[in-house]
């Protein structure tokens, strides 16, 4: 009886682990599907935002096409860059911020209403005071000629749990 119990509880438990592997795998799976998706976003958007700036983005592939660069053209000089690799399965992304931060988030899956989202998971420079970092942002596709896109910043010296949603912003295809 005490075999069986013993049986019985390893093949729980290798059960369990099966089933944590899967879970954590799933939205892994899905990265290489993610970079596929976000390269057919390569070319030049525009946009204008509700305070009536006016924003551009390009994409474009590098470094033999492992790597997709976002460059925002943010006015007044300022500019940052976004690079989207892939880690075995994960999609990375890492934010070069006008801030002088560089946050680094990860692509969890995308939700029922078609964002694609991607959450913090580290960073360098963070430790400035009185500044502010990329904590999360989501990406839905909007056809073939727009896309829909939001930030959520937090202050480095706040808890995560205080940061709030940025505005979503539409873009809408300037070139291929």
């Amino acid at each position: 009886m005490r075999t069986a119990a013993v049986l019985l509880l390893t093949f729980v438990a290798i059960g369990a682990c099966a089933a944590a592997t899967s879970d954590s795998t799933a939205g892994r799976t899905n990265g290489k599907e993610m970079f596929g998706r976000l390269g057919t976003l390569t070319g030049t958007w525009t946009a204008t935002t509700a305070n009536g700036h006016t924003q551009s983005v390009n994409f474009r592939y590098t470094a033999a096409g492992s790597v997709l660069v976002e460059t925002w053209t943010l006015g007044g000089g300022r500019e940052s860059m976004t690079l989207y690799a892939l880690d075995g399965d994960r999609l990375l992304a890492t934010h070069y911020c006008p801030q002088g931060n560089q946050p680094r988030l990860e692509y969890t899956g995308t939700d029922t209403s078609g964002r694609a989202q991607f959450h913090f998971i580290d960073g360098t420079n963070l430790h400035v005071p009185q500044r502010s970092h990329q904590q999360a942002f989501w990406i839905r596709f909007d056809g073939e000629q727009a896309f829909s896109r939001a930030e959520t910043y937090v202050e480095n010296d706040q808890p995560a749990g205080d940061a709030q949603d940025g505005e979503a912003v539409r873009y809408t295809r300037v070139t291929h």
